[in-house]
């Protein structure tokens, strides 16, 4: 499942794919009926089509961050785990801040070999550690000010802490951040910027500003006419213009 972003009172397009794993790649498998669950409450039910996507659309009333877990429908035929994402029916007054999973984490060694060029922490996600005071300034920051939204790369050729968006979630909530919608980009400014200008193009203009670590993270949304702190400040001639950077989380604050 994808998380989705709506405005309250407005539908919501909720995705869900059904797939088996084959030596030929992964598979859709189409005629399974799942049910869509909403805060512990079922919604409704939708049927998935040959290329394995289902799709149902439901409209959020409240604002806010609300979980949603899509259940396959028992039979013989196939079993499969629940799948979850989160809906977020914010209001568009109300900017949003992109923030890099990779600032959240306490500096770790990078592999030797070549890695694209958003670098991603080695490790299994129980050894990331969150960095001093990220999560209590980012639960300030979401509290009194922004919606965020978590940006992870996803290479398939390079090894990080998060194998999916369900393992970020995971440790996101380990460490006690605050909830928001997940977002994974494939490696390169190209893709960022892309994500970026679709969010736009659907009215989201209200993406105002970023907490990144790395260098490209940094260039695309000064490129977006938009504010981004780097932390921990990298070195030196590794801060592009007009962007801000800081040695600590605690300062992070005083720059946006």
């Amino acid at each position: 499942m994808r998380d989705v972003l709506a405005l309250p009172g407005q539908p919501a397009r909720i995705e869900a794919a059904l797939t088996r794993s084959s030596l030929a790649g992964k598979q859709g498998l189409g005629g399974e009926q799942i049910e869509v669950v909403v805060e512990g409450k079922p919604v409704g039910k939708a049927m998935t089509g040959g290329d394995g996507r289902a799709f149902l659309d439901y409209v959020p009333k409240v604002r806010g961050n609300h979980a949603i877990v899509v259940k396959l429908a028992p039979n013989p035929r196939v079993v499969s785990p629940d799948a979850r994402a989160l809906l977020g029916a914010w209001e568009r007054r109300r900017p949003i801040l992109l923030v890099e999973v990779t600032a959240l984490m306490q500096p770790q060694k990078m592999s030797p070999l070549p890695v694209p060029s958003m670098p991603i922490p080695l490790g299994q996600r129980e050894d990331s550690a969150p960095a001093p005071d990220a999560a209590d300034e980012l639960k300030r920051l979401a509290q009194f000010f922004y919606n965020v939204i978590y940006v992870s790369w996803s290479p398939k050729e390079a090894t990080g802490p998060f194998s999916d968006k369900t393992d970020v979630r995971e440790w996101l909530a380990q460490h006690k951040f605050p909830t928001g919608l997940s977002m994974t980009v494939r490696p390169g400014e190209q893709a960022l910027a892309a994500k970026i200008d679709q969010l736009r193009a659907d009215g989201w203009t209200n993406v105002k500003a970023g907490i990144g670590k790395s260098r490209a993270f940094a260039e695309v949304l000064v490129t977006h006419r938009m504010e981004v702190v780097l932390v921990p400040e990298p070195d030196k001639g590794e801060v592009p213009k007009k962007a801000k950077a800081v040695k600590e989380w605690k300062e992070v604050r005083k720059k946006l």
